[in-house]
Formats: structure tokens, sequence, C-alpha cells
């Protein structure tokens, strides 16, 4: 039986084989995350975060701001607002069965993704989505916003949300081929994503423009982290793109209602 966390696509680096110039990028593989990472999905996941805590008869407060979920696993995030493991999987069919109708439509594509994702596919890089969401809703997104033509493979978490990312990360290279841990890089937004690259071998780049708190990337050991789309351009190495002047001390992310990486203010 094939494994339902993981979804292989047509892939589109067969276009380019043999094409690669010796001025090629240094990544083979390039892994990316993507909620924060490449669509801006706040209105949608805490959205459907408020109707599954009602669901189980709790409420967040209309100022609250949720946007820490975003990124880590949704049981542990339900966790963190209080709702019990016997709530637990009314819980997560609430939030699934809102965010699957509703919420995965209310997230925006990143200004200059698409460009930087066909920049990558035209120069023979081969492309994985490795992402906390199930594998459906993961495919139905990058469906939705134009993007799967850009992945070989697509690999999200079980629909109960019981793999951490780096099983995920795990799931994506398997499919890939087992490609040089060398020659790969992660590319995310939040502690999670450095974590599953750290596991695997690969290179770890951090975006800012996701959900990250202040100093989560460098504390968690990103090998990079850039600020904007021509940054992470040029560290996966695009060429005329213009490379970060440093990874460190870089402005803040743009939300910053948490406290702590990754937990509840």
């Amino acid at each position: 039986m094939a494994d339902p966390t993981r979804t292989l696509l047509s892939d589109p680096s067969d276009a380019t084989e043999g094409s690669r110039s010796a001025d090629a990028p240094p990544f083979d593989v390039v892994l990316f995350d993507l909620d924060g990472t490449l669509t801006d999905p706040a209105i949608g996941i805490t959205s459907s975060y408020r109707h599954a805590l009602a669901a189980v008869g709790r409420h967040a407060a209309d100022d609250a701001d949720l946007t820490w979920v975003i990124g880590p696993p949704i049981q542990e995030n339900l966790a963190l607002l209080g709702v019990t493991a016997e709530e637990l999987p009314l819980a997560v069919g609430a939030y699934r069965g809102r965010h699957g109708e509703v919420g995965l439509y209310e997230a925006e594509v990143v200004p200059g993704i698409p460009e930087l994702l066909g920049r990558l596919r035209s120069a023979g890089v081969r492309l994985a989505l490795a992402t906390a969401k199930p594998t459906g809703e993961g495919a139905r997104t990058l469906e939705h916003f134009g993007l799967s033509e850009h992945f070989a493979v697509v690999s999200g978490n079980r629909p109960d949300g019981s793999l951490t990312k780096a099983d995920v990360v795990a799931a994506a290279l398997r499919e890939l081929g087992g490609p040089d841990p060398g020659r790969a890089a992660m590319v995310g937004d939040r502690r999670h994503d450095v974590h599953g690259a750290a596991t695997h071998g690969l290179t770890s780049v951090g975006v800012r423009w996701g959900f990250a708190s202040v100093d989560e990337l460098e504390e968690a050991g990103a090998q990079h982290v850039v600020t904007t789309v021509d940054e992470l351009g040029a560290v996966l190495g695009l060429a005329g793109e213009h490379p970060p002047s440093s990874s460190a001390h870089r402005p803040g992310p743009r939300r910053t209602g948490h406290d702590r990486a990754g937990g509840p203010p």
C-alpha cells in the first residue's frame, strides 16, 4: 500500500535533465515548507483553530494572537491551547473540516515565490514540498495557487498530525530517490523546519517573512537566515540574485505577538 503521507507528482525536472551547466546552483534538491514560507495562511489557519476550539467548548479571545500556531504540529498546538487528549479527535476533525473547505483558500502566495520556483526548476533543481499539513491539503494548496507544476514530490503529515517535521522530510527524501544530503536544502520559517533539516543533514535556510518569534531561527541553528525572496534565491545559488550581507541580526518577523518560540503568549 502506498504511504498516505506523500504524493509523487510528475517530475518537473525531466525537461531540464542533462541541461545543467558548470555554474548551476549548489543544490540538486530543495525542500520547501508551505505555511509561512510559500504562502501567508494566517487568516485561514487562525480562523480554523478558533473553530476547532469552539467545537470542544473552548474559546480564544477575539484579540488573542494565534499566529504562533502556524508551523508546529496541530496536536502540539491544541494541547497548548488547553485541549485534552479526550477532546483532541473532535478538535482535529473540526479544524480539518473548516480548513479544508474554507481556510486553504484564504491564504496568499508570498510575492516573488512563483518566479523563484520557476527559476530553480529551470536551473534543474528538483523541488519537494515538506509540510505539516496533510499531504492532500498540501497538494490542493499548490494546485489552487498554480505552484504544483514546480514540484516533483509533495510530502505531508497524516490527517491526525502525528508525524514530526523530520518524518515528513524523510518521506520527501525517499520519494526523491535519496539525494546526497550535502546537495540538498530545506527552506522554512519555523524551528521545526530547521530541526527537520538537521536530522537528515540538509542545509537549513530560514525565512524572516514567516511566523518565527524573534531569534527563533538562529536559536534553532539555521545555517542561513534571509529577509527577502531575492536573498533566498542568492543562498540557493541563483545567478543574478544579491546575497545577504549577513545571516545574523536580521529584523524581526512580521508577527511578534508570542513571547516564546512555538508557544502561546
